[in-house]
């Protein structure tokens, strides 16, 4: 696994960037850097699963390890699923991805805050989060300072 790290700072307190990190509505807007329909399923609880998901593409099921609102959340890849949400576990894909892991982490600062994401990932998928990550961090940004 290799580790990748994407930070922002942002005019906007710990609260704002929890909402449009957490909230599904928000979450959309700024996730269709990595997919046009990207959406979620679930409840930002420790020990339960997510579903991130782009209907028309699949997606991959995770499991929130820590989260500590207005704060931090740590959760990783426990499977991937098709569009008619047949998950897959044992492909060469799922093989890879499974075991990756995101962290998000919002420091504040004096009048703003940074978030830092942390990905560790197979290396087939580098690109994947590079290319999403530079596109979708500068629309968070402007989401929370609204």
């Amino acid at each position: 696994m290799l580790t990748l790290n994407y930070g922002i700072e942002i005019n906007a307190d710990a609260k704002t960037v929890w909402k449009i990190l957490t909230e599904s509505d928000n979450y959309q807007r700024w996730a269709k850097a990595f997919s046009p329909q990207s959406q979620f399923e679930g409840n930002w609880n420790e020990g339960e699963d997510m579903l991130f998901f782009d209907p028309s593409l699949g997606g991959t099921r995770a499991c929130i390890d820590k989260i500590v609102k207005n704060q931090s959340i740590e959760y990783h890849h426990v499977g991937i699923f098709f569009p008619e949400h047949l998950q897959d576990i044992d492909s060469d894909v799922a093989d890879k991805w499974i075991g990756s892991s995101e962290e998000f982490y919002i420091s504040e600062l004096e009048s703003s805050v940074v978030l830092q994401v942390t990905v560790k990932t197979h290396p087939d998928f580098v690109s994947m989060f590079n290319n999403g990550w530079e596109k979708a961090l500068p629309m968070f940004k402007e989401l929370c300072e609204e």
